[in-house]
């Protein structure tokens, strides 16, 4: 059996750094993010973002006080939680305790459940057409029954011109005695 190199890293002997960013937390495709990691009260020189769940490589970053790291372009696969570590470069295998985790969300525009939005829309329609209905519905009642303020500007016919009007046209006269 060959031999192998062992690396023994100590973590927790250093209290937890912060891990924030200024631009919110929830972010759309092909946006980048800075993120910074630091500690009020510990002064580390060297910094370590990742991702939970993920195998990749981290991310290093050499600072003083605070590391600062940019995320991105990214994409939906650049959703969940991260957390930073922090070290001295004098003691590189001594790390802090991890800090707490900071979730980045990244919203598919393209697949936004628009269900409100339709309701609202739907809604809109609904008002409109009983709208449209309660108009049509008026304009034919009034033709149906003319107002009475129409009949009375028609004059009104006699029974000689009740007369006239049949023998013009050829019917029998109506007897309503």
């Amino acid at each position: 059996m060959a031999p192998r190199d062992t690396t023994l890293l100590c973590l927790c002997l250093y209290e937890k750094p912060f891990l924030s960013t200024d631009q919110g937390r929830v972010m759309m495709p092909g946006q980048n993010i800075s993120l910074q990691c630091g500690s009020a009260h510990v002064p580390f020189d060297r910094f370590l973002l990742t991702k939970e769940g993920e195998a990749s490589l981290p991310q290093h970053q050499n600072g003083e006080h605070q590391g600062n790291f940019t995320v991105g372009p990214v994409n939906l696969s650049f959703s969940g939680n991260y957390r930073c570590y922090g070290w001295h470069s004098g003691s590189p295998y001594v790390w802090s305790a991890p800090s707490d985790a900071l979730e980045l969300v990244v919203i598919d525009t393209m697949n936004q459940d628009y269900t409100l939005e339709n309701l609202i829309r739907m809604g809109v329609a609904g008002l409109i057409l009983v709208a449209l209905l309660a108009i049509l519905a008026e304009n034919w009642h009034s033709h149906k029954f003319p107002h009475k303020a129409h009949l009375e500007d028609l004059p009104e016919l006699t029974s000689s011109t009740q007369k006239r009007q049949t023998e013009t046209l050829g019917l029998p006269p109506n007897d309503h005695r």
